[in-house]
């Protein structure tokens, strides 16, 4: 498989935004996103309209009914073609997640949605014979889990010649393991 890269289109948080419980994103197609934080540490993405219900839940049960949070690391609007792979399948097993954070140079910059990462799929690779990038044999996950995080969060480095990243929502849990590896 050629590791090449391809464009997103990627929802950026609005210049000098500072993220607060609930700092929108720009509208776009589909349900409005929204970046929830605790601790100044973005904790979900969610869409708009389950905020209301969750308005009144302590910050400690917050995490355990929040879709789980998924993190890809990236430089610009460019994906490598096996990392948006390996997303396209995280978001198959998760289907509560409406949409992945964007960190670049550890800050969040924005969320890639499941529709754009659909969007950006060359179809050559959705043919009858492929199988899931997380059940082939001889290809290494590059999908990062703490699972000491309720529920586990993931993660997908840019790169991973550094060894294992720590995790983004809690630093004391360490570092994170290589999931499916």
């Amino acid at each position: 498989m050629a590791d090449w890269m391809i464009a997103v289109r990627i929802s950026t948080f609005p210049d000098g935004a500072v993220l607060a419980p609930a700092e929108g994103l720009p509208p776009r197609p589909g349900p409005f996103l929204v970046a929830v934080t605790l601790e100044d540490k973005v904790i979900s993405i969610v869409p708009r309209d389950i905020l209301e219900p969750l308005a009144a839940t302590p910050p400690s049960d917050l995490l355990t009914r929040l879709p789980p949070l998924v993190t890809v690391e990236l430089d610009d609007d460019r994906i490598e073609e096996a990392v948006l792979l390996e997303l396209a399948d995280l978001f198959g097993l998760l289907p509560e997640v409406p949409g992945a954070l964007v960190e670049r140079d550890g800050a969040p910059g924005g969320v890639l949605t499941r529709a754009d990462t659909a969007a950006a799929l060359p179809l050559e690779l959705l043919d009858e014979s492929a199988t899931r990038l997380g059940n082939a044999p001889n290809v290494q996950s590059r999908r990062y889990i703490c699972r000491r995080c309720a529920p586990p969060s993931r993660r997908l480095p840019r790169s991973t010649t550094a060894g294992p990243p720590v995790c983004g929502l809690v630093w004391s849990h360490g570092p994170m393991e290589l999931e499916g590896g």
